[in-house]
């Protein structure tokens, strides 16, 4: 799929499809009335078509990132970014919407159709069609810079993690004391690969998580926790390399403008209005509510850790690089679980099968996994999903493991959407489920942590959104449409069967004997569930609440990216970071992800999967009644209606945050 020939035909492609929207554009201006046939049928089938292509780049920007794919996806970029500003600043296309909207048949248009309406128009206005001419042109410019700086900030953040290793001759073998044996065995394979002796670590996320939980040598954790957290910035052993200080600066500042520009106090404000939260000061509220219960309880915590490690260790000055280390050492003792070993009962082939069984007995479906299709790497796979009337629902690659080249993290992108064209044919949605575990190693199947499986679980939820809708208009078919603060809501859902024992008992078979997690482990693994949970909930306020406030600073007076964060972490942090720390440097979530203004979408969202999964808990964990019934109000409906309202036909009323604060068992 990446080779020099897919390259330029996927460039000639995107080109063609950029020019074919064109056209449609034009031959929409020219009919004599405004209708749902003449104007946005023909629109949303041009908009698939690029889309469905971009989709495609932007995949293979971020699973293999070769400079040829890199080169390729930043010529487009810019391309791209203006036909869509130009798009949403077409006076005559905004006055089509008006008229549709305006006519006596928009109340005979479905719900779905509706809305697609309703948030063009709504995106119109946000995109700067009240603009004067000359303000307009100057939007467009600061779309098209910020595009590429948000571009730049998630290069130099894979370029800063891929740029530092660190080679541990034999002569030092004891610096792997403590580490898991699959991480040695990947060091070792990773240093024959450079051509080394010995092992060389990394700080992809699974070499550098293990690191900090499990190296017995302190020294070797502080580097570690100091090379990751300086990446792309001015501190640290790569200083000024790859160095994101002044691009974040950038990026708030231009988003600052935008926002100013079309009559915002902010760009917080800004992001908000296509959101399910009414405002910048709900969202506040929220999070100090959850600060004002967790903050306690992670105080606590904390000071228990350090007493454990002063009475183990003699440790009296606790640093960040001892918290996971010193957390698994306590956990370990409380609860005699040793995470690492659990892995041996979760190879990732059996819980993928055990994963589809529960999607069959909660949602009727099945799936068949496709052998013969053209992918970017051989560890890929694709899988079918059908309906239980034998109905094709979709399907959806799978990229497990963590290689060079690919972006950290985990998440689920659309591939293609699902759409019914003019001429009634319809078109199966395709996703692309990706994860950064551990690759195999020494010939056995990749051994997955619990966090990987709930994990997997997570963006198998997305996954699922997208391939099971049975929404028919593009714009508002799978995720499209779905309110950025709803839009974790399936895949926070799903996250809950990784604890029920009777799933455990299908993901898990011991990788030498085939035996099910034994009940006594399970047992001391949901005992452990809660573990130390307000000092991660405090941590989650903390990036929250960061990018909130950095994104509520308006034009009069501003502070520096780093001032409004450690005033969060004044305000929040139990955990003090050091000097050096730049973690928002690699803070691509809100910085390249899309997240800006919205990283609270993810405590605002399991108050709703909290409140969702009571239902099941009420009538039975595994009920298909409920599953059914989540599935037909939640993950068909995609965009069509307002979020709020698909939540409460689930549910049978509003959520509230009790939920999310009994799961933290706060």
């Amino acid at each position: 799929m990446a080779s020099t020939d897919g390259i330029l035909n996927l460039r000639n492609s995107i080109k063609d499809a950029i020019e074919n929207y064109r056209r449609a554009i034009v031959d929409v201006r020219q009919q004599q009335t405004a209708t749902w046939q003449t104007t946005i049928q023909p629109l949303e089938e041009a908009a698939e078509a690029l889309d469905k292509l971009w989709r495609e780049l932007d995949h293979l920007n971020a699973v293999v990132n070769t400079p040829e794919i890199r080169e390729l996806y930043e010529e487009l970029l810019p391309i791209t970014i203006n036909f869509h500003t130009d798009l949403m600043q077409d006076q005559d296309l905004y006055k089509a919407f008006v008229a549709i909207r305006d006519s006596a048949d928009f109340k005979s248009l479905s719900l779905a159709q509706q809305m697609i309406i309703n948030n063009s128009l709504r995106d119109f206005v946000l995109s700067g069609i009240d603009l004067p001419e000359h303000t307009r042109k100057e939007y467009k410019q600061l779309v098209e810079k910020l595009s590429s700086l948000e571009n730049n900030f998630s290069n130099n953040v894979l370029d800063s993690t891929e740029g530092w290793t660190y080679h541990i001759d034999p002569a030092h073998a004891e610096l792997l004391d403590g580490l898991p044996a699959v991480t040695i065995d990947l060091a070792k394979t990773k240093a024959a690969d450079l051509k080394k002796d010995g092992w060389v670590l990394t700080l992809d996320q699974p070499c550098y998580e293990a690191v900090l939980c499990f190296a017995r040598n302190r020294e070797l954790r502080q580097q570690f926790y100091t090379a990751y957290n300086t990446r792309a910035s001015d501190q640290g052993p790569n200083a000024g390399k790859w160095d994101n200080s002044k691009i974040l600066e950038q990026i708030v500042e231009l988003r600052s403008k935008i926002a100013y520009m079309l009559g915002f106090n902010n760009y917080a404000e800004y992001s908000l209005v296509p959101k399910m939260a009414d405002n910048v000061q709900q969202v506040l509220d929220f999070l100090h509510q959850l600060i004002a219960k967790a903050k306690p309880k992670a105080l606590a915590e904390l000071k228990q850790l350090q007493e454990f490690a002063q009475d183990l260790d003699n440790l009296t000055d606790f640093y960040p690089w001892d918290v996971a280390f010193y957390s698994e050492i306590k956990k370990e003792k409380l609860f005699d679980l040793e995470e690492e070993k659990l892995r041996e009962y979760f190879p990732a082939p059996v819980v993928i099968n055990g994963l589809f069984k529960l999607a069959e007995q909660l949602f009727g479906i099945t799936f068949k996994e496709v052998h013969d299709f053209v992918t970017w790497h051989p560890s890929v796979q694709l899988f079918e999903v059908y309906d239980r009337n034998k109905q094709l629902r979709g399907s959806f690659y799978m990229d497990l493991y963590n290689r060079n080249g690919k972006r950290g993290g985990a998440w689920m992108a659309e591939c293609v959407s699902r759409i019914k064209f003019a001429d009634d044919s319809l078109q199966s949605p395709v996703a692309y489920l990706n994860c950064n575990f551990a690759p195999p190693a020494q010939g056995k199947p990749a051994l997955l942590k619990h966090d990987d499986v709930i994990t997997l679980f997570h963006e198998f939820g997305h996954t699922m959104h997208h391939v099971l809708t049975q929404v028919d208009y593009y714009s508002v078919s799978g995720m499209n449409g779905v309110a950025w603060d709803a839009i974790e809501l399936p895949s926070q859902f799903m996250e809950n069967w990784c604890w029920e024992w009777s799933v455990i008992q299908d993901i898990s078979a011991h990788v030498a004997t085939g035996a099910h997690l034994p009940r006594a482990e399970y047992d001391k693994l949901i005992a452990s569930k809660n573990f130390q949970s307000a000092l991660a909930l405090v941590r989650q306020i903390e990036f929250t609440l960061f990018d909130l406030k950095v994104h509520m600073q308006g034009q009069d007076s501003r502070d520096s990216v780093q001032q409004i964060l450690n005033s969060v972490r004044d305000e929040v942090a139990v955990i003090k970071a050091t000097e050096s720390n730049r973690f928002q440097n690699s803070f691509g979530h809100i910085f390249a992800g899309g997240y800006d203004a919205g990283y609270y979408s993810y405590l605002w969202a399991e108050v709703l999967s909290c409140d969702a999964f009571d239902k099941f808990m009420e009538f039975g964990v595994l009920t298909s009644d409920v599953g059914a019934e989540f599935m037909r109000h939640i993950l068909e409906q995609g965009g069509s209606k307002p979020a709020m309202d698909l939540f409460v036909a689930f549910a049978g009323r509003e959520p509230k945050v009790d939920a999310l604060l009994r799961h933290h068992a706060i």
